[in-house]
């Protein structure tokens, strides 16, 4: 033992009086406490013996006073990150990155690196636009026999859904016809850091299983990020995980304005019950209309299809990360302590409608949107 350790153990031992009250003046003298705020903090400092991140070159700066700020660290590339060696089962399973690789092409190169070392055996499908994946891009992955890259041609059109449609479902066929029978639908603005994250959501599917009068084989699960409590049909398409039969049901191709009339919405734009008829609230309302659910457009409804056919897991469970709308406040969606109004549907919540079936929130929030001049309003 230190001759340090060894006088402050005989201090403790000898004047238990002196040290309760100089541990009082401590803890509880605002100016000791603020003089010992590290308004430098030390990014690569051990906590509880480990550090938890390897390197960062810039400085973090914190000269808060009237709120309690806290970090999350993530590496931006794969090389800095070591992981335990587990073995979960991901079998038959595969990660979907769809979208636009313009402005994001090291973020998504990082992202398959990352995949490939967490996540064992899982097929892993870029699909994204032939005009913005480059030959040198590909190369980085030839070695990879588990990196599958589909480079789309792009549909012309003013949609972002329609968008989203074509390079999801061309990935979704390509890994049915691989006999994939699960997929992970994210986008290549997103990363889920969770090394157990896939077999984590398997056993949601079997913990929560659909009734068997519905003729679905399993639950649709999305994620607290974007998924809107009073937003009628607001289930968020930023990541989506089921059997892959169900996710081809949801994406499917047919165009945005030409579903709209088949649903008897209308021409774009539309408003049914207050709500705008855009993206995440259009593939959730077709999915349901396409499957015989009988919807009528109330936040009821919403909540109760999502007792009875969806499931959504909380961003931090699976270690996942947005790179989009300001990132920096991770919280931006789940916690708001200057209103009553909170926007995300997290677990809690959906827990609260699963287990209560008279259970509703607060119908006087119900988001409201109106059209002006051809445009959503809020």
């Amino acid at each position: 033992m230190s001759f340090y350790k060894n006088l402050k153990l005989k201090i403790k031992s000898n004047f238990p009086n002196l040290v309760r009250f100089l541990i009082k003046l401590r803890d509880n003298n605002f100016i000791i406490r603020v003089l010992k705020k590290p308004f430098i903090l030390s990014v690569t400092k051990k906590v509880h013996g480990k550090k938890i991140v390897n390197s960062e070159k810039g400085v973090l700066l914190d000269f808060s006073i009237d709120n309690y700020v806290s970090y999350t660290f993530r590496p931006k590339k794969s090389e800095n990150t070591m992981f335990n060696i587990e073995t979960y089962d991901n079998s038959s399973t595969a990660i979907i990155i769809q979208g636009p690789l313009y402005g994001l092409e090291n973020y998504v190169k990082e992202t398959l690196y990352f995949y490939t070392k967490i996540f064992n055996n899982v097929l892993i499908i870029l699909s994204t636009w032939e005009d913005e994946c480059s030959k040198s891009f590909i190369d980085n992955f030839k070695d990879h026999k588990n990196i599958k890259i589909i480079r789309n041609n792009k549909p012309k059109t003013i949609h972002n859904v329609n968008l989203q449609t074509a390079s999801t479902i061309s990935a979704l066929e390509y890994a049915e016809g691989k006999k994939i029978d699960f997929c992970l639908k994210t986008r290549t603005d997103c990363r889920i850091y969770k090394k157990n994250a896939i077999f984590f959501l398997k056993n949601l599917l079997k913990s929560y299983p659909v009734n068997k009068k519905y003729n679905l084989l399993h639950r649709i699960i999305s994620c607290s990020i974007d998924t809107r409590k009073y937003r009628i049909y607001g289930l968020s398409d930023i990541l989506l995980f089921s059997s892959t039969k169900n996710l081809i049901k949801y994406f499917n191709p047919n165009e945005f304005v030409n579903s709209l009339n088949e649903m008897g919405l209308g021409n774009y734009p539309c408003i049914k019950n207050e709500t705008a008829i855009v993206n995440e609230i259009f593939l959730c309302a077709r999915f349901l209309k396409k499957n015989n659910f009988k919807i009528d457009w109330t936040l009821e409804d919403w909540w109760n299809k999502c007792r009875e056919l969806f499931c959504i897991v909380d961003a931090n469970s699976i270690d996942f990360f947005w790179y989009k709308y300001d990132w920096k406040y991770e919280q931006r969606f789940n916690t708001n302590y200057t209103s009553n109004f909170e926007q995300s549907l997290q677990f809690s919540d959906w827990l609260c409608l699963y287990n209560n079936p008279d259970f509703i929130f607060d119908k006087q929030l119900k988001e409201k949107w109106k059209i002006k001049d051809g445009i959503f309003e809020q």
